[in-house]
């Protein structure tokens, strides 16, 4: 993803989906609201399913929405989790209104969304997240070395915490290092992760 061209994310998705679900899913249920089966959870950039597919199993209902439909051919395992997973086929930054959610989650996907995309998006997840809801999402900071890009979305630290105004921080770690992107690309990631718990 060296260039500005749209990229074709099928590959990625489909090799993602036999990953393990994040840590920070965990983390997140843990935090979240109520107890038990049958809560809401919103995720934004779906890919191949690893971590919608781990709200599921622990019993929650999970809105994932996904430009690709890569996950749609795992939902089989629907028939067999206490939770379910329902895919929105769509680019989430065109979605005026999402269901009422005790979590919102996304990995890596809302700095693909653009700035544009990610100033639509924000308060509309906001508008959706429940009293003590909780937040966990990646951002791209200003090390980036995406920053010149101007389909990719790059924050200021500043920028972020005030994205995060009217919140309680309960983890946040920073990823600021060389590596390599899904193509095998040389890239400098610099990854905010947050998890954040809604005060009122």
């Amino acid at each position: 993803m060296d260039s500005d061209a749209p990229v074709d994310w099928h590959p990625y998705n489909r090799a993602a989906s036999a990953r393990p679900a994040r840590r920070l899913v965990a983390q997140a249920i843990a935090a979240a609201p109520g107890e038990g089966p049958g809560r809401v959870a919103i995720e934004i950039g779906a890919g191949g399913g690893s971590d919608a597919l781990e709200f599921a199993r622990r019993g929650w209902s999970v809105h994932a929405y996904d430009i690709d439909d890569t996950l749609a051919s795992r939902l089989v395992e629907n028939e067999r989790l206490p939770g379910e997973v329902v895919l929105h086929h769509v680019d989430a930054s065109t979605v005026e209104e999402f269901p009422q959610a005790a979590v919102i989650y996304s990995a890596y996907s809302l700095p693909i969304l653009g700035p544009d995309g990610l100033e639509r998006i924000w308060p509309r997840l906001l508008a959706a997240l429940e009293r003590r809801g909780v937040l966990a999402v990646d951002l791209f900071g200003e090390n980036d070395s995406w920053s010149d890009r101007p389909d990719i979305a790059t924050l200021s630290a500043q920028r972020i915490g005030e994205m995060f105004r009217g919140f309680q921080i309960l983890d946040r770690s920073i990823r600021d290092e060389d590596g390599r992107t899904f193509s095998g690309d040389r890239k400098h990631w610099h990854v905010v992760s947050t998890l954040a718990r809604r005060l009122a």
